[in-house]
């Protein structure tokens, strides 16, 4: 569920650039706050992106002044909370404060990404078993903005067939998560690099195997032991030889220096609802009939607002050896025998 927030300001600025009769360039400034936040109550602190939208007659485009941190940012003309919630009503907790931060980066793209950033976090515990509304007061106008969310609970996998086996078919396994609609599980290949000079690691590698692709997958559900199971195609050899170039520096060995051969690792992802809603909505359709309507749970007392507030989970990493015969596929196999793996019993530090 890796969904960059970026898409929001796209769609906001699409929004404001679309030709329609009614855009007026001119028209008087109006406060629209764009919201992503996604809750997870595992994380040790919890982040928030709010931005607001803007009109721009630069000879550039919306693009230029998208670069400018004054052009999207409240700073601290805004005042962010987190409510707590139980059964749609509020609970006793106090407003749960959260304060303007620049210390989380993520990558370059369209707009401003630098030292100026603005996040709003809070290191507060969340309560898996709750809701949580943000609340954001603007302190300028007076503007309220909501939306409300509840948290997606803990879920595990586990093995239902031989996911360990490279070579075959195979399914895996997972417990439902509360509140969870939609689920991202990835069986990944492990191996790490010793240099053929030092006998040093000097790399522990990892090839992600997405085996629910598309949001929405087409996960089972088993009634009598109460668990959803997806099966996926073995095509790991391929996956391996087109990730990885050959290395005459190196020797490369299966699994993790300290792992004892486990080189196939699962882990997954739980998504909510309103994450899903906004994800799908925001897809490129295949139909010649485009819809454009942008799905958002953020709204403002006075005027518009767009984004999401959601929550995901992530579950406990599961890992496996592998049978022989896939061991020996992968050292010796006409597709990955050209990039120098060994059996792991053959490293010694």
């Amino acid at each position: 569920m890796k969904y960059s927030y970026l898409l929001i300001i796209a769609c906001l600025v699409y929004l404001f650039t679309a030709c329609t009769p009614d855009f007026d360039l001119n028209a008087p400034y109006k406060d629209v706050p764009v919201v992503y936040g996604i809750l997870n109550y595992q994380d040790p602190v919890h982040y928030v992106k709010i931005y607001k939208g803007f009109q721009t007659n630069n000879n550039g485009g919306v693009f230029v002044d998208a670069q400018n941190p004054d052009s999207i940012y409240y700073y601290d003309n805004i005042i962010v909370v987190l409510q707590e919630y139980e059964n749609n009503q509020r609970t006793n907790r106090p407003d749960i404060p959260l304060t303007i931060t620049n210390e989380l980066h993520k990558e370059d793209g369209i707009f401003y990404h630098g030292e100026k950033s603005i996040w709003y976090c809070t290191k507060e515990i969340l309560d898996k078993n709750k809701e949580y509304k943000i609340y954001i007061t603007n302190k300028l106008n007076g503007n309220i903005v909501e939306g409300i969310t509840p948290l997606v609970g803990d879920f595990n996998i586990y093995s239902l067939s031989s996911v360990y086996d490279m070579i075959n078919a195979s399914n895996i396994a997972f417990t439902k998560a509360t509140n969870a609609v939609d689920y991202e599980i990835h069986v990944n290949f492990l191996y790490y690099e010793v240099d053929i000079n030092t006998n040093e690691v000097v790399k522990e590698g990892k090839i992600v195997k997405n085996i629910c692709p598309h949001v929405g997958g087409d996960f089972k559900f088993n009634k009598d032991r109460d668990y959803y199971y997806k099966e996926y195609s073995a095509t790991f050899f391929d996956d391996i030889a087109f990730q990885i170039e050959p290395n005459p520096n190196v020797v490369r060995y299966i699994g993790r220096p300290d792992a004892n051969g486990r080189c196939i690792e699962i882990e997954g992802w739980a998504a909510g609802t309103d994450m899903i809603k906004f994800i799908l909505s925001n897809q490129t359709g295949s139909s010649f009939v485009q819809v454009n309507d942008k799905y958002t749970n953020i709204c403002a007392k006075d005027g518009l607002a767009f984004g999401f507030l959601s929550s995901r989970v992530k579950c406990p990493n599961r890992e496996f050896t592998t049978t022989p015969s896939s061991e020996d596929s992968v050292c010796f196999g006409s597709k990955t025998y050209h990039l120098g793996f060994r059996p792991y019993i053959e490293y010694k530090p």
